[in-house]
């Protein structure tokens, strides 16, 4: 690549469809095998490309937070002027603002925060012919690409961009990583006037100005984390056993597969199974299997399928 990249993560949605898990932290911070997932992003982006954080007022602490863990990375974060998810300025309208504060004009690696990708972004970025590139994903399901932006290529070409269709034309779907060229990044100001918050949208907008557009698919694991049960997938596949902080005591407990116990928890007589359990908490007598246990919750004698418990609960049976 001539011209170095800028990398972009936009992390300033509320995940209210995650809630309570997301009520009081940014959704790209909850932990996935062993660190946040937004970690798991910035680890894989080539440490010379300067990263913008874009986030929202009410996780700025926390995202400064973060970056104090590069201190060797040129990393900034951004803030939208938004405190509630009805404030919000919307994907791509937070990206046009990006570009425009930054004066970017090199290509811009656009990274949506929620996602977790298992291909190279070094790979990614060698893949770039000086067009704009979207790394893309066959779903093998009709039902499934519904719920996503549906692509119809010609070898490399992109064709055709559909914004979540009803009768999807192939299985074949964008995921939230993109490279755009500079060429096009005037392009994303245009439309963001149109539609903010319409990522995906941009794609048919360059597609009617006939731009030529390239696609890099993979088939290394991709995971949409937009949900309870996404989230719970995304657990499934990267943790392979247990990870048990060293901090934190087990005794008379029985592990299954996928559990995640964060640090100074307490954790004594108990069946755990494709769970995760966050720092500070303390478990007595009790099963749970698919759940998610958020920061210091106590639960004892209690029997627990698929649940998300609240920061701070406290759960007792008989």
């Amino acid at each position: 690549m001539e011209q170095s990249p800028t990398a972009l993560i936009l992390a300033g949605g509320f995940a209210t469809r995650l809630w309570p898990l997301t009520e009081k932290r940014a959704k790209p911070l909850l932990p996935l095998a062993g660190k946040p997932l937004i970690q798991h992003i910035i680890d894989d982006i080539p440490k010379e490309v300067p990263i913008v954080i874009s986030t929202n007022m009410r996780f700025e602490e926390d995202f400064l937070e973060l970056k104090k863990l590069y201190p060797q990375r040129e990393i900034t974060v951004y803030l939208e002027d938004s405190h509630s998810d009805r404030q919000k300025k919307g994907a791509l309208a937070a990206t046009a603002q990006v570009i425009q504060d930054f004066e970017i004009k090199s290509p811009l690696l656009l990274i949506a925060g929620d996602n977790y990708f298992g291909f190279s972004t070094q790979e990614f970025l060698q893949q770039y012919s000086g067009k704009t590139l979207l790394a893309s994903f066959d779903t093998k399901s009709l039902q499934t690409a519904r719920q996503f932006g549906v692509l119809e290529v010609d070898g490399k070409k992109l064709t055709s961009f559909i914004e979540k269709p009803t009768d999807p034309p192939s299985t074949l779907i964008s995921t939230g990583c993109y490279l755009f060229s500079p060429e096009h990044l005037e392009d994303i100001q245009e439309y963001s006037q149109i539609a903010a918050d319409n990522l995906g949208g941009v794609f048919e907008h360059l597609l009617q100005k006939s731009a030529e557009v390239e696609v890099f698919p993979f088939e290394d694991d991709w995971i949409d984390i937009g949900s309870f049960e996404s989230y719970l997938t995304a657990h499934r596949q990267l943790l392979e056993g247990q990870r048990i902080h060293e901090s934190s005591t087990l005794t008379d407990t029985q592990l299954g597969e996928a559990v995640e116990v964060g640090q100074n928890c307490k954790i004594e007589g108990s069946i755990l199974d494709h769970v995760i359990v966050m720092e500070g908490c303390t478990i007595k007598n009790s099963r749970l299997r698919g759940c998610i246990v958020d920061k210091h919750c106590v639960i004892e004698n209690v029997d627990l399928d698929h649940k998300m418990i609240r920061e701070g609960s406290n759960i007792s049976g008989i």
